[in-house]
């Protein structure tokens, strides 16, 4: 079994159903947060620093690879944002349709844990993605910080 298996087995045998999906729309809002925090702060920084650094640095040394990776980067999560705010909304409105099927007592346990199971590996590759660009996006801050002193 894998960990992931493990995990959602321990996830889905420790709590009610109704617990976990409350446990699990935080998660979303958090992750929403994660991604407009990301944009606001992170992807706008670099925008702005690619742009002083293409400016100021284009014609005093060949930072080209640098400057085409970051390039690559934000481009990445210019497209990615998009998805992933709709991946966003998505988690939200099935867990939402989940946490009335089980109040409603329309699916038992068993079926709401697949369900379950099913909403947290479509999260777990959501945070898995807002992770990829955070650790992106820092090292790019590293780029940049170096780049300004030589």
């Amino acid at each position: 079994m894998t960990i992931i298996g493990l995990v959602l087995m321990v996830a889905c045998t420790s709590k009610s159903p109704s617990r976990q999906i409350h446990a699990m729309l935080k998660r979303v809002d958090v992750a929403e947060s994660r991604v407009n925090k990301l944009y606001d702060n992170d992807f706008s920084y670099l925008v702005k620093e690619f742009e002083a650094l293409d400016s100021q640095n284009a014609h005093a040394k060949d930072i080209s690879y640098e400057m085409d990776l970051m390039q690559a980067y934000l481009q990445q999560f210019e497209t990615y944002r998009v998805v992933m705010l709709e991946d966003v909304e998505l988690s939200r409105k099935q867990l939402n349709n989940l946490k009335s099927d089980v109040k409603s007592g329309r699916f038992d346990d068993n079926l709401a844990n697949k369900y379950i199971a099913d909403e947290e590996s479509a999260l777990h590759k959501l945070e898995a993605q807002i992770d990829y660009f955070q650790e992106k996006f820092d090292a790019q801050k590293e780029v940049v910080q170096r780049l300004r002193k030589e």
